[in-house]
């Protein structure tokens, strides 16, 4: 009988498979959505994501299979958002995970150096209308 119960309470204990976001790679302004996959006898899932130093806890909603929470757009700035998800199961013992979000501009935005280059162009652009030369 002493086995039985050691085996229920380790099949039972709470384990964070994997925490993932989408949009994969988001950008300022983007509403982000964490999921986190748990296993186990879970009594409650706690999150709490910082933005240097202000952080915003909250408890996570059961979606199906996964558990998730919304960083609003108006949270989403250039830069990095630490996320902590903490389950806890029915005798009150607690795991967590950790990430870190990066977030980023797109990359579409021409740099200093392309503007120097398209300056460069357009001056010799100038002077072979002209008729200079080029020296």
């Amino acid at each position: 009988m002493p086995f039985f119960l050691l085996f229920s309470s380790f099949s039972s204990a709470v384990t964070i498979e994997q925490l993932y976001w989408e949009p994969e790679n988001p950008q300022p302004g983007d509403e982000i959505t964490v999921y986190a996959k748990i296993s186990g006898n879970i009594s409650q899932v706690k999150y709490q994501y910082c933005i240097g130093e202000a952080c915003f806890p909250g408890t996570m909603q059961k979606n199906g299979d996964v558990w998730q929470f919304v960083i609003p757009s108006s949270d989403v700035k250039e830069g990095k958002i630490d996320v902590n998800v903490t389950a806890i199961d029915g005798d009150g013992n607690k795991v967590y995970m950790e990430k870190e979000i990066e977030v980023k501009k797109s990359g579409s935005t021409p740099g200093f150096e392309m503007l120097a280059a398209m300056a460069a162009m357009g001056i010799i652009l100038i002077k072979v209308k002209s008729g200079k030369r080029i020296r």
